[in-house]
């Protein structure tokens, strides 16, 4: 797994915890397709605590990283408070949260295994399952829609019953086993799918290869039972299309899921490729959660020629603070480490990708559910004057957090630095006070309900319609 470039030692922080990366990951325990979370990534030995141990070296870590020590209200009284209710690995999972909500950092948790295991899976963009495209719900007015169990993410994606509307993913098991896109499911393995979450289905679908997955599904030809063999599936990040203006002129567009796969740069390479000559593009950013920052990192390098590209002020493990820069020049992103009080000053280096976007003119799409990484590339361009930014205001997180792969295979996220755009713009905390800015658009535009919105489609997404206006003129 591919985390991003190293930063520059650090003796101190070495001796503690290995080798320290930089990335964007996504934070929300139980549905970590809609929750976002710039994050560092720490590399610890890897060793076995017993339940308590484990308890306390969450503790004692959250102490070390936490971005503003004064959100740890009375964190001693919490040291020792469940020593005697802990017996198992799932009653430390469960104190630790109780411990950080405390805090009230909603980005914060602690993930058992199993929520570690898939997280790492998105970030290699494949997984044991049976392919199919994990869709939200979402209201007319474009909003995600809940069951009653927020914990559990969005509905998923239905038909006006309830029952899930599937998309395919190609070469995955369902694909092979006959399923197409817009097929709906009534039941997996006998249980109703009606109102299901994204949680619950991906739950569902998952699974170790090989085994298999009894779907009820209904079409136009009626309904019928497939039986489904886990396999891997490989995801991508990107598609791409050329879509043709009311004028006539030819237009790229390419949708950007999320930044958090590690081949995302190489995708957008050939997306970018397969534009050709055409030199107007948009690049839709709704619904994006964010990703890894050197993932990040690596897209705007890809559209800005020369400048910084983004900094953060983040928690110096068990001390002050530190500041980071990444500035791209010729071939080169540079990462610039200053720490805070002192006349330490470090640069490292990594090799830019081909920057095919840098001559294109650009029109990025957003709304209020285009956060964390998005934000960041969407706030890096806009400030150099490189894109357009048309739709709503966006997520407003400018904050990370810190992702560390703990003992017997769990992982901790708690906020530990704030990033800033290359004019030093905040973009809020995320709503975890009051401050919560965003990205503004150049153009404010909403997705019109009517006729029924579809994100890509020029004559159902009203959104997508004005760019491409924009871009003819």
């Amino acid at each position: 797994m591919k985390y991003g470039p190293d930063l520059p030692q650090d003796k101190r922080l070495l001796s503690r915890a290995g080798r320290l990366l930089q990335t964007i990951g996504l934070g929300f325990a139980a549905s970590f397709l809609f929750s976002v979370a710039l994050s560092l990534y720490l590399v610890f030995p890897l060793v076995s605590l017993s339940p308590v141990e484990l308890y306390h070296n969450a503790w004692e870590q959250a102490r070390a990283h936490v971005y503003d020590e004064a959100t740890l209200k009375d964190w001693d009284k919490w040291e020792h408070k469940y020593d005697g209710q802990i017996k198992t690995q799932d009653d430390a999972v469960k104190y630790i949260n109780e411990m950080l909500k405390s805090t009230g950092d909603h980005y914060a948790v602690y993930l058992d295994a199993k929520g570690t295991r898939a997280e790492r899976d998105q970030m290699k963009g494949e997984f044991a399952g049976i392919g199919i495209e994990v869709q939200p719900r979402v209201d007319d007015a474009g909003e995600l829609v809940f069951g009653t169990d927020k914990n559990k993410g969005p509905l998923m994606l239905s038909d006006k019953d309830g029952y899930p509307v599937l998309k395919v993913i190609e070469g995955g098991p369902s694909h092979k086993a006959g399923i197409k896109d817009g097929d709906v499911v009534l039941s997996i393995n006998g249980t109703t799918a009606k109102d299901i979450t994204t949680e619950d289905f991906v739950s569902k679908a998952r699974g170790k290869v090989g085994t298999e997955v009894l779907l009820r599904v209904r079409n136009d030809q009626g309904e019928r039972n497939v039986t489904i063999v886990r396999g891997m599936v490989q995801t991508k990040a990107i598609s791409s299309k050329i879509l043709t203006s009311p004028n006539g002129t030819k237009v790229g567009y390419i949708r950007l899921d999320s930044f958090i796969q590690s081949d995302t740069a190489s995708e957008m390479h050939r997306a970018l490729a397969s534009l050709g000559s055409v030199d107007k593009v948009v690049i839709d950013l709704r619904y994006n959660p964010g990703g890894d920052v050197r993932v990040c990192v690596e897209l705007m390098s890809m559209f800005i020629e020369k400048g910084i590209l983004v900094s953060t002020r983040e928690r110096d493990p068990g001390a002050g603070h530190v500041k980071q820069t990444f500035s791209v020049d010729g071939d080169e992103i540079i990462l610039t480490r200053e720490v805070e009080g002192s006349n330490q000053v470090e640069k490292a280096k990594m090799e830019r990708p081909p920057h095919l976007g840098t001559s294109k003119k650009i029109v990025i799409l957003v709304n209020g559910q285009s956060a964390s990484a998005s934000e960041m590339f969407t706030g890096a361009l806009k400030d150099h004057g490189r894109a357009v930014v048309v739709g709503e205001r966006t997520f407003g997180k400018g904050i990370g957090q810190v992702v560390m792969p703990m003992p017997n295979g769990t992982a901790m996220h708690i906020t530990s630095l704030r990033y800033f755009t290359p004019n030093g713009t905040w973009l809020g905390d995320g709503g975890n006070g009051n401050e919560k800015f965003g990205v503004e658009p150049h153009h404010q535009v909403e997705l019109k309900t009517s006729p029924k919105p579809r994100l890509g489609d020029p004559s159902r997404d009203s959104q997508l319609q004005y760019a491409l206006e924009l871009l003819s003129q």
